[in-house]
């Protein structure tokens, strides 16, 4: 049996350049929820062909929540179809169309924004955090973000495109892990360093931390940069709610940590605090839980 961890999960979005182009012009005139019924459609294949994500999304919702057999597997149409949805509302916005957005807790990263100091932000493979992105842009400070460095050519251009606008410059993952060099310069000029909380990236170094009842292992880098170079961090998920709808949650972390504790146990505090955030985020919105491997593996 193949082992299943955070480096087997590639995931990357699906369909051809030309597709994908193709795509983004259908949005010009075709309402989203068009696309929402084509992916309906779709989803079963995924479910049958993608063996191995669907074990893994089934156990999820089967040891985790505690949910029924039939429950879970109905639960995994639902999880696969709010990936479809998201998916989707990336090209949608590529398009030029606009969602409704509510920010909770914005007040944290204006704060930090307003200031001379950098700062990490931190997100999850859960909702639809590139949104963020076009939501929480900083006038004063650049954000550095880190991306998928497999992701396709057309999505990483739209994704250029949409993040210019908003003063973010995306920083890819390389094997040789020079993007840290990248990221560490950024907070030490002043500026954002947003980096996913809940995959390894081929890093061998990790926090162990209860999440849903067991331990799993979240990648100690995003962490430990900030616990190291004593600068805040914030937590960011952004949750579908509707159609036309987004729930943005920004949380500080670490701000009633106690000072005595040295950076890596500091690291280990606010590695634990993000892991109980995302599981209460992922418990109001369970369908929207997005790592198609298994997390505590």
């Amino acid at each position: 049996m193949t082992k299943f961890d955070h480096n087997d999960w590639h995931g990357s979005t699906g369909g051809t350049p030309w597709m994908q182009r193709a795509l983004v012009r259908l949005f010009s005139f075709l309402p989203i929820t068009f696309f929402y019924g084509v992916t309906s459609l779709v989803i079963p294949f995924y479910m049958l062909f993608d063996r191995r994500g669907y074990r893994a999304s089934y156990r999820f919702y089967r040891d985790r929540l505690g949910r029924s057999a039939v429950r879970s597997f109905f639960s995994v149409y639902a999880n696969e179809f709010k990936l479809g949805q998201v998916v989707m509302d990336r090209f949608a916005l590529y398009a030029g169309r606009r969602f409704d957005i509510e920010l909770d807790g914005q007040e944290h990263f204006d704060a930090l924004a307003a200031t001379d100091a950098g700062f990490v932000q931190v997100n999850a493979h859960v909702g639809n955090s590139e949104l963020a992105g076009y939501s929480l842009p900083s006038e004063k400070k650049r954000i550095f973000t880190l991306v998928f460095s497999g992701e396709t050519q057309t999505v990483m251009q739209q994704r250029e495109r949409m993040f210019d606008k908003t003063n973010i410059t995306m920083v890819p993952v390389s094997d040789d892990m020079s993007h840290l060099f990248t990221l560490n310069a950024a907070l030490l000029a002043g500026e954002i360093v947003n980096m996913p909380g809940d995959r390894l990236f081929g890093s061998s170094k990790d926090f162990s931390c209860n999440f849903f009842g067991a331990p799993a292992r979240f990648p100690a880098g995003p962490f430990l940069l900030a616990a190291r170079r004593e600068v805040p961090m914030l937590a960011t998920f952004v949750m579908k709610e509707g159609v036309h709808r987004y729930h943005i949650f920004v949380r500080r972390l670490g701000a009633a940590m106690d000072g005595a504790l040295n950076a890596r146990e500091r690291a280990a505090a606010m590695a634990e605090e993000f892991a109980g955030l995302l599981e209460r985020v992922v418990r109001r919105y369970p369908t929207q839980w997005f790592n198609f491997y298994d997390f505590w593996k």
